[in-house]
């Protein structure tokens, strides 16, 4: 028993330590169309179906099975095949190789300048590179690719170096922009703003053609140190086109709002750019003049819209009435519980405004039951007017919006104006038959005959105040030639022309353009070599600004940059602002070749 006791333990531990056989990969293989798995070369890979078997399959019969029983079409296959697959799957792209098997063609310095790009179009703080991008970077480097994160911890973009790299970018955009229009027409449009710490701002940009295309920059900013008049803003402009050797006749056109300073026909800056270059268009911003008919309403509209916004101040200006209003729209389920604030500065408002008010009229009508404004706006008449304030109004935002944007002409502006003008004429004759189909608010109202009239009186003031402020829009002629140069009688056009577009009509070249990019096709290199004249005279009209919309939303910008952590940045001597604006890009191998690369600090 003794002898079994001790013989027992001895068997079983050398049976549980016997070894497992483990099977090896052998070349041969391949022309079953196995290797061996990447992962573990003890393990069979089919390359056909990409299935990895285990050890135990490491054998010619079970291979062979393998092939023959799940890709039977490939079982006569010979070792070429074989062989072009296992080439394909080696050069098989993973994030690893991405990442691993690419040599560095980038230095840190480079990307220092990339991501100073990236950081200044954002309008981030300079700061952000060494305390979220570089972190984030090496975070990446090191959980997802297993990689050292050296090569980031060199790279340069502490709050200085950003600085650095931004005014360079910028700088180098400012010369190529210069070096474009010291050889070409362009057109201009201007605009003066005050921002903090009333300091006063001009902004100018561009559009010149490059490349077939429109190009739209912010020349410069630059700042009205004592006085905003004409003059100083002339001055501005002609001191900066001087030292940076543009000629002021390249400029074809000017836009800009209807600021006297601006638009005086005595002493405005315009009129004063004009007497240097007599063959200059002066264009008065469309979308600030339209903004000046919608403040054109009876005294009967103007006491409504008064009663709307003083409804609305009632809940907004305390704030324990604003959070019951809210409660109030969610207990009853309204679409909304926000209200919106008309601002004579934004444009955009007062028909946003009207909008939400008709939106929660419900609402209002039950919150605010005793008050005399609200009084006023349930009777018959103050709702169809409120109805009727906040359809047209919806319909002058749209025609705002649709006079906004880049590459839009003068062509573009006259033919939404004056078929606004034609609309409107339209709904005058459906409202006087009391047809109220094109106007949502209104045709849920049993408007009364006065109401009619009121309204119908309101829609002649308006029609008749966009022709008298757009009569000079109206007097531009736009020959039917620029706008479908394939399509129109050569006879009708001017002798001048008339070979070129006979010509042009037969161009099977250019007819492609003109039937892809449209109008647009005239700022194509290829029209201009071959029909110079046409292209000059269709240029011409299509190169102005319709608006100073761009700088308006360049001052947007600025109002972005200038926050509360960064009122100390320079606007007018850094570069933020040109880089967040540009489309161009920076030559940044030229500016890297001009460095030595250094890691941050």
């Amino acid at each position: 028993m003794l002898i079994q006791v001790l013989v027992t333990p001895h068997v079983h531990k050398m049976s549980s330590g016997r070894k497992k056989k483990v099977r090896q990969y052998s070349e041969k293989f391949l022309k079953f169309g196995f290797i061996a798995a990447v992962h573990d070369e003890r393990s069979p890979f089919c390359l056909i179906c990409q299935q990895c078997l285990t050890n135990e399959s490491m054998k010619r019969g079970r291979l062979e099975a393998h092939l023959k029983v799940k890709h039977s079409a490939y079982a006569n296959s010979d070792m070429n095949y074989f062989k072009s697959l296992k080439e394909k799957f080696e050069k098989r792209s993973t994030i690893k190789s991405l990442f691993a098997a690419q040599t560095v063609t980038h230095s840190p310095l480079e990307a220092s300048y990339e991501i100073s790009l990236l950081i200044a179009k954002s309008g981030k703080n300079h700061t952000v590179g060494e305390d979220l991008i570089k972190p984030s970077i090496s975070a990446f480097l090191k959980t997802v690719l297993e990689k050292d994160d050296k090569d980031v911890k060199a790279m340069p973009l502490s709050n200085d170096t950003v600085k650095r790299r931004i005014d360079e970018m910028s700088e180098d955009i400012e010369t190529q922009l210069v070096e474009k229009l010291k050889s070409r027409k362009f057109s201009v449009q201007m605009d003066e703003a005050t921002v903090r710490n009333s300091e006063a701002l001009l902004l100018t940009y561009v559009r010149y053609i490059d490349k077939g295309e429109f190009a739209e920059e912010m020349l410069f900013c630059k700042s009205l140190e004592t006085t905003t008049t004409a003059t100083d803003i002339y001055n501005k402009l002609k001191h900066y086109l001087d030292i940076n050797m543009i000629p002021m006749k390249n400029i074809t056109s000017c836009a800009a709002d209807g600021a006297p300073v601006m638009m005086g026909k005595k002493n405005g800056c315009l009129k004063l750019m004009k007497d240097e270059n007599p063959e200059m268009l002066l264009v008065h911003c469309v979308i600030h003049r339209e903004n000046l008919v919608s403040k054109n309403i009876s005294p009967v509209l103007n006491e409504v819209l008064k009663s709307v916004i003083k409804s609305i101040s009632a809940v907004k200006a305390n704030a324990k009435c604003k959070l019951l209003f809210k409660k109030f729209c969610e207990d009853n389920s309204a679409d909304h519980v926000r209200l919106l604030l008309h601002t004579e500065v934004l444009w955009l408002s007062k028909g946003n405004c009207l909008k939400r008010f008709m939106e929660l009229f419900d609402e209002f009508s039950d919150f605010l039951s005793d008050t005399p404004e609200m009084k006023h706006l349930l009777t018959v008449d103050g709702k169809a007017h409120v109805s009727y304030l906040a359809d047209i109004f919806e319909k002058l935002n749209v025609l705002n919006k649709q006079l906004q944007g880049t590459n839009k002409t003068l062509v573009d502006a006259k033919a939404k104006i004056f078929g606004f003008i034609s609309l409107i004429e339209l709904c005058q004759k459906h409202i006087s038959n009391k047809n109220f189909d094109q106007f949502h608010w209104l045709n849920k109202c049993e408007p009364t005959d006065t109401a009619v009239q009121v309204i119908v009186d309101h829609l002649k003031i308006l029609a008749s105040d966009f022709e008298e402020r757009f009569s000079d829009l109206k007097q531009v002629d736009f020959p039917s030639w620029v706008m479908q140069p394939v399509l129109v009688d050569v006879t009708d056009v001017s002798v001048q022309y008339q070979e070129e577009l006979s010509e042009l009509q037969n161009d099977e070249s250019v007819k492609t353009l003109f039937n892809i990019k449209g109008v647009m096709a005239w700022l194509c290199d290829e029209t201009e070599t071959k029909y110079p004249n046409s292209t000059s005279f269709a240029r011409q009209l299509l190169l102005p600004f319709p608006s100073s919309h761009l700088a308006e939303c360049g001052f947007s910008a600025v109002n972005d940059l200038l926050l509360k952590k960064r009122n100390s940045l320079d606007i007018i001597k850094r570069g933020d602002l040109r880089l967040k604006l540009t489309k161009l890009l920076p030559n940044i191998k030229s500016l890297c070749s001009k460095h030595q690369a250094q890691g941050s600090h």
